[in-house]
């Protein structure tokens, strides 16, 4: 047995090294933490003491080496860490409530330069989801005159933070426990009082809090897939650190989350990009199937890459045989990125004129698009492929019985190619089958949405030629249920998204017309005396009136605005407006897009609608609620989007039950104070779990890398 330092011990640790020698035989160095607790409990340790000692020395095994846990027990005052004191953070030390509307204030401008108007102030509520005191069941223009009739007592109309801060703080709202819980935890983890804490020091504290709290309760376990998960939701690439806010709104999101609201089934929004999601026509390019379907295979089909002495691309080898979206071997690259490499764009500081520079890149994306059609030809890489190749092409015709029949030209399918996806189509059948309710909303950058008007009006009827020889199901009200038919007459039947990101990443939203301007310039102007069209102007505006139609059971058709999001330089930031609040379990919202990716969502703008400016990231979001559509298997799988519905609803399901764990995990303020109890000895112990951001997680590292298609 190795000595133990030597140094006076009380009677207490005497004993326990008397009991120690006298049970352990000679050599032994490790012992069970069972045997551990017997020990302190002869000795007089509180049971709830020794799992804190127990925990601080070796947390997630059953066993403790006894030389680790004597130099815990012996060690010297003044070698004891005690966490110092520290100024907090203000965020840390006001109630949710208050911090939640100071960031507002601040988008809005109110918290530093004087004040709010009632407009500002009633938008500001508006994007508020939870009451606020006093204001349930009542409508939010008599809170805000309320509010004013008791803070403006100058008469200018305007209300500052500090005066709104103290009509908050004067309501009598109930104590949290949970918050005060939270509160205990993330300030002990913040050591420098700046409002942030590291991934991995959650991660450590997550873990030692579960084999506390699921001594009692085994339902608080954690795993440590859950618990890098949680972390992902607060901070998914473990960079920018978690802040505060972000902490407490994950809890107040999960208070009404109970495992009996799981399993209610939500209202469904499903927003579908339309090209090459939908839809596999491509006007722009002139693309017939097979050269669509031949960009499919490419990016589907996985081999090595040579290159020669000056590092450029020269060879691509097939290595492995079967197809997948997803990469099947580590250091294995599709065909399309090949493509891509050797044919980069040039370098935009070589031209004088934007048009000059454009003419270049089209010329690339020519040469692209010339390799990438011809990859299953005879003689290419991607010979192996042509069976597929012609089963998939033949995913696309109509049935022969159906191809120039007058009931599939009245479905506006006059050549011999279905429109519209079979597996979308089965979707919105299946949907209508089992009962859910859901918005159904056509997202597209392009002119084409009345092209889909027939098709759709043809299935919602019931006589759509692909499915004339199955059960009758019709989505265009006749049986007194939602009608499902694209209605272009309809005010909020379609409508047109407007976004600057020049001008503040100013957005709108003009309900009635698909018509837009095609210049940045021209703004919201252009329909100002366009009849029938009804405008909304900023983020609040246009995100309650998108609340507002995607709660109706019917169908919309949204035009994009592609020169915003050119402007944007294609990135997130400037692409399709994607708004989401917190996880609501009565409520749903996906959105499926080709060019979606589980690293960046790029095409679509997964905006916090509740904290303008603030984004999701794709670790928060993908799988959940942003869908990377692979038309590889919506051609080939009838029931694909069906699936994708069923596993987005489970990965919601899984973070609501992530959520609703943690908030009775850190909202324990009895537990949070017994396991802090024990940190006046040392730092959170390393639970020996390192956190993975999301940037290195399977789903990311096993994306394609470059997109199926082109850009829209």
């Amino acid at each position: 047995m190795r000595p133990i330092p030597e140094q006076p011990l009380s009677d207490c640790h005497q004993l326990v090294l008397e009991i120690f020698q006298g049970v352990l035989p000679e050599g032994d160095t490790v012992v069970g933490k069972s045997f551990i607790r017997q020990v302190l409990a002869e000795v007089g340790v509180p049971e709830d003491e020794a799992d804190t000692m127990l925990a601080l020395v070796n947390t997630g095994y059953d066993k403790v080496c006894y030389q680790e846990f004597f130099q815990f027990m012996f060690q010297e005052q003044d070698a004891i860490v005690r966490p110092p004191r520290k100024r907090l953070s203000k965020q840390v030390e006001e109630p949710f409530l208050c911090s939640y509307f100071r960031r507002v204030f601040e988008t809005l401008g109110g918290a530093n330069d004087g004040g709010l108007n009632k407009a500002q102030l009633k938008e500001a509520l508006e994007a508020f989801e939870m009451s606020l005191p006093g204001s349930a069941n009542t409508q939010i223009e008599d809170v805000v005159a309320h509010i004013f009739e008791e803070i403006d007592q100058n008469g200018d109309s305007e209300i500052c933070w500090n005066d709104f801060q103290k009509w908050l703080l004067s309501w009598n709202v109930p104590h949290d426990d949970s918050e005060d819980a939270a509160r205990s935890l993330f300030t002990f983890l913040d050591r420098d009082g700046s409002g942030h804490i590291s991934a991995q020091e959650m991660m450590d504290a997550l873990m030692l809090m579960s084999e506390f709290e699921s001594k009692t309760d085994r339902s608080l376990s954690v795993t440590h897939s859950e618990a890098g998960q949680i972390i992902r939701d607060l901070d998914p690439d473990g960079e920018g650190g978690i802040d505060y806010h972000t902490f407490l709104e994950v809890l107040h999101a999960a208070r009404n989350h109970t495992p009996g609201s799981m399993n209610q089934q939500p209202h469904l929004v499903l927003n579908f990009d339309v090209n090459n999601t939908v839809v596999m026509l491509d006007s722009a390019t002139g693309a017939d199937s097979e050269g669509l379907i031949s960009m499919v295979l490419s990016n589907s089909a996985w081999g090595t890459i040579d290159y020669d002495d000056n590092g450029w691309p020269i060879r691509w080898t097939l290595k492995a045989p079967e197809l997948s979206p997803t990469q099947p071997e580590a250091d294995l690259h599709t065909y399309s990125e090949f493509v891509v490499l050797q044919n980069p764009f040039p370098d935009s500081a070589a031209f004088g004129s934007k048009a000059d520079l454009r003419a270049a890149n089209e010329k690339v994306k020519a040469s692209r698009r010339k390799a990438l059609w011809s990859f299953a030809h005879s003689g290419m890489p991607g010979e192996a492929f042509r069976k597929d190749l012609a089963s998939m092409q033949e995913k696309l015709l109509l049935p022969e019985a159906v191809r120039g029949t007058q009931a599939a030209k009245d479905a506006g399918l006059g050549g011999e190619s279905v429109q519209l996806l079979p597996s979308f189509l089965h979707l919105l059948r299946e949907l209508k089958r089992r009962g859910r309710s859901f918005t159904l909303i056509f997202r597209t950058f392009g002119k084409d949405l009345p092209q889909l008007r027939q098709e759709l009006e043809a299935l919602c009827q019931g006589w759509h030629p692909l499915f004339q020889k199955e059960d009758l199901v019709v989505l265009d009200g006749s049986d007194g249920q939602p009608d499902y038919r694209m209605k272009f007459d309809k005010l909020d039947g379609c409508g047109t998204f407007f976004r600057n990101p020049l001008e503040g990443d100013f957005i709108a939203l003009a309900m009635g017309t698909v018509e837009q301007p095609s210049k940045l310039e021209e703004g919201p102007q252009f329909w100002k005396d366009k009849e029938h069209v009804q405008i909304f102007e900023g983020v609040h505006q246009v995100f309650k009136h998108y609340m507002q139609i995607s709660s109706q059971c019917h169908t919309v058709a949204l035009r994009d605005y592609y020169p915003g999001w050119a402007a944007a330089n294609s990135t997130s930031a400037g692409g399709k407006p994607f708004f989401l609040g917190r996880l609501d379990p009565a409520e749903h919202c996906m959105f499926f897009d080709d060019h979606i990716s589980p690293l960046d969502p790029k095409i679509v703008d997964p905006i916090d609608a509740h904290l303008w400016p603030r984004r999701y990231s794709s670790g928060q979001v993908y799988g959940v609620h942003l869908v990377q559509a692979q038309p590889l298997l919506s051609i080939r799988d009838r029931n694909y989007f069906v699936k994708c519905v069923e596993d987005c609803e489970a990965a919601r399901a899984a973070k609501l039950e992530r959520w609703h764990k943690l908030k009775r995990l850190v909202g324990d303020l009895d537990g949070v104070r017994k396991v802090l109890a024990g940190f006046i000895y040392t730092s959170v112990p390393s639970q020996r779990v390192v956190f993975r951001p999301w940037s290195s997680s399977r789903d990311v590292h096993r994306a394609q890398r470059v997109p199926t298609f082109e850009d829209e």
